[in-house]
């Protein structure tokens, strides 16, 4: 009944040293773990502070008397089968021992078939007996009311819990028919129905009004259960009872508040409803039944949500749902619904997720029937469509060029860093490869060590090993400096574990920047992480010029494009590189990244000091296609771009700032919007 593999610990009491040590090996050789005790004393402290699964006790053990021991297990470890062994016991010490509760008896030397034969059948017995008392004390002292009863009906035995829901002691009850219960509330025919149930050999269950010793009413749910034996005949009953009063009154209260809920709803002019996460409308008010033509009848009956729906809308109404319960952010909330006479009108849904326990449950929401507005604006579309045809294409013109325009910076960025991941890659593969060299030089030493010394063992086993053998294996450790090994495997390993981390950090971040969002997608981003992966990526450019500070406060996740994001603090971090190289100094500069939050917005702030940027020409560093690198360096688009992407299509700020003496500070903010919920 219980699967868990465990390992068994057999304790072997002996104080015949050659005795023990032979049981021991035998009993390892099984498999087990063994303990070895030389007298009573160490037994028992043995006993009393480890968990042991079988004892080997010789009965003839000198100081503390094995009886003693024996009589200590009967009675504080009764689950603990003890195999006492002798060379020889008279038939009346035998006696003595199984009564005392030993579980078998070996005589010595032990035989090691019938050893393994015995540890298995002690085994299994020790789980027998658990089994046994763990069912014993976890129905005495369950939760659950628990009576038995014989065939008759008179109780047997009550767990604890039926005690404090009744007010009757054991005594009292045991004996009696669970009929002292009854409160006169219940006909004699619904008791009738019960007996011709369980008599019957089927199980019953159902509710009881009982009364208590002091006469106090309760209610109670009972499972009652008939015990058949083999023959197929009823010896017993089980009931399983729980007490139910409250959740009794608390029914009842629920039931009042649907009802002036339901009463509140049905006065609201516009649909609600309520759905399960099968997409099955679970409430609705009693107008949500008009607007859609549908009836109370069709509603018990069950109305899929996703019928109210045009056919050609329902995949983006799923979609949408599955937005909301993931509490992602969208827009696309007017729909075109369906009534079940088949015509089409226009809605809007405004909706919030359903959460129980932390976890989504369905999806609440209120409905709008737009018609009249959607004339209106049918009115005005035909007479502006011209205009709007011409300001689309043109939008989709310019909207296509810039989408190129960014795909080409992040290309091209990807292009200039190519050859510096590539070196920042090898570099890791390559001690890694040398470790591994290493390594297999290692193991061919360990393999000739494992060969002698399984042969020392060999040999000690059979009794033949020699004092020259032994130090013969010795001047093998001295000579293959076996210690060293060790600790240079260790260390190999965790050189070689930090190359790997190098080399999944490189790739990760590569990955993250090269996923790419739709445009408009909007997901949850910590701007932290892009940080760090824009670091990972530009490594090779600054390494050689600056030294990194990082001040990187815990920042709430923003709703942003992160490739947008990551290629703007990829295009800063550059840049700050490449200005520090300008100054042509053998001494590394410094570019120090802080990112801090106030309560509209979270900030970036990289700061290097490098040789600043001139007054005359800082209004124009945003400007498509200005820069004032060398040619051949860098895309030219970088900093128009980034301003683009930062402040029009996330709505933030991207300033400069450049102190008296020298370097640049790029400053950029993101706001974090919270914004409702909406179909």
């Amino acid at each position: 009944m219980f699967s868990v593999v465990k390992k068994v610990t057999i304790l072997v009491v002996d104080d015949c040293l050659p005795v023990s040590t032979s049981v021991s090996l035998l009993i390892k050789k099984l498999g087990y773990d063994v303990m070895v005790a030389d007298s009573g004393g160490s037994a028992l402290e043995l006993l009393k502070s480890q968990k042991i699964d079988a004892l080997f006790l010789e009965i003839s053990i000198p100081g503390e008397k094995s009886l003693e021991i024996l009589s200590y297990v009967h009675e504080h470890l009764s689950d603990l089968p003890v195999i006492v062994t002798s060379a020889a016991m008279s038939e009346k010490e035998e006696a003595d021992v199984f009564n005392m509760g030993a579980f078998d008896y070996l005589v010595n030397p032990v035989n090691s078939a019938r050893l393994e034969v015995t540890i298995k059948k002690a085994i299994i017995e020790s789980e027998r007996r658990q089994q046994a008392s763990l069912f014993s004390v976890v129905i005495t002292n369950s939760p659950i009311t628990i009576v038995i009863t014989d065939k008759e009906g008179n109780i047997e035995f009550v767990n604890n819990a039926f005690c404090r829901m009744t007010g009757y002691s054991f005594k009292e009850v045991v004996g009696h028919n669970p009929r002292i219960l009854k409160s006169g509330e219940q006909s004699e025919s619904f008791y009738k129905d019960l007996w011709d149930t369980i008599t019957s050999g089927k199980n019953w269950h159902g509710e009881f009004h009982n009364k208590k010793k002091n006469g106090e009413l309760y209610w109670e749910y009972t499972i009652i259960i008939p015990i058949i034996d083999p023959t197929w005949s009823i010896t017993h009953f089980v009931s399983v009872k729980q007490d139910i009063s409250l959740r009794k009154k608390e029914s009842e209260a629920l039931a009042e508040s649907e009802r002036r809920f339901q009463e509140l709803a049905d006065l609201l002019p516009q649909p609600v409803f309520e759905m399960n996460l099968q997409g099955m409308i679970t409430y609705t008010n009693r107008i949500g039944l008009g607007v859609f033509g549908y009836t109370e009848e069709d509603f018990q009956n069950g109305v899929q949500a996703l019928l109210l729906f045009a056919p050609e809308e329902r995949e983006r109404v799923k979609l949408n749902m599955e937005r909301r319960l993931k509490k992602i952010p969208f827009d696309d909330h007017e729909y075109l619904g369906i009534r079940k006479d088949g015509r089409t009108f226009p809605v809007l849904v405004y909706t919030a997720p359903i959460i129980r326990d932390g976890k989504p449950f369905g999806i609440r929401g209120l409905v709008l029937d737009i018609t009249e507005r959607k004339q209106i604006e049918d009115k005005l579309q035909l007479l502006n469509q011209t205009l709007e045809e011409r300001i689309e294409e043109r939008t989709k013109k310019l909207e296509k060029t810039h989408q190129q325009m960014i795909l080409h910076e992040k290309l091209a960025s990807i292009g200039l860093l190519a050859a510096g991941i590539a070196h920042e890659l090898n570099n890791p593969i390559n001690f890694v490869k040398i470790n591994f060299t290493t390594l297999n030089d290692a193991v061919s030493d360990f393999q000739k060590m494992l060969t002698e010394y399984r042969g020392i063992v060999r040999k000690f086993e059979e009794g033949s090993c020699s004092a020259m053998e032994l130090q013969n294996m010795h001047q093998m450790e001295r000579e293959l400096a076996i210690d060293t090994l060790f600790k240079d495997i260790a260390d190999i390993f965790i050189e070689s574990q930090r190359g790997f981390e190098r080399i999944t950090a490189i790739i990760s971040s590569m990955r993250n920047f090269s996923f790419r969002h739709t445009d408009d997608e909007r997901v949850l981003f910590d701007i932290n992480n892009g940080i760090r992966d824009a670091l990972v990526l530009s490594r090779y450019e600054y390494n050689n010029y600056a030294d990194i500070e990082t001040v990187l406060e815990e920042l709430p996740p923003i709703a942003c494009n992160p490739e947008q994001i990551n290629q703007v603090f990829l295009n800063l971090i550059v840049n700050s590189s490449h200005a520090i190289a300008s100054r042509e100094s053998r001494t590394h500069g410094k570019i120090t990244i802080h990112t801090w939050l106030d309560n509209g917005s979270v900030y970036c702030s990289i700061a290097d000091d490098g040789p600043g940027i001139p007054v005359e020409i800082r209004d124009r560093i945003f400007d498509p296609f200005f820069t004032t690198k060398d040619p051949g360096k860098g895309t030219v688009l970088g900093l128009s771009i980034s301003y683009d992407i930062i402040v029009n299509k996330h709505g933030g700020t991207l300033s400069v700032d450049c102190s008296t003496e020298q370097g640049t500070v790029f400053t950029l903010s993101l706001p974090i919007k919270t914004s409702t919920s909406v179909l």
